[in-house]
């Protein structure tokens, strides 16, 4: 299997927190806090990356 780029990683991570989100929602699922804040970490991290691929500051 190729290497992912960055866009497609962080694609696939914030993909991955939505769908995490909305099992979680949709069904009344507990996250815990561990699992929330490393959800918030792969958002922040996709964020980071799509703003340096399209050169837009913070």
């Amino acid at each position: 299997m190729p290497e992912l780029s960055r866009r497609d990683w962080a694609t696939m991570n914030l993909e991955q927190v939505r769908r995490q989100l909305l099992d979680a929602a949709a069904f009344g699922k507990y996250m815990t806090p561990e699992q929330l804040e490393n959800a918030a970490g792969k958002i922040g991290e996709g964020l980071r990356i799509f703003r340096e691929e399209t050169n837009q500051p913070r």
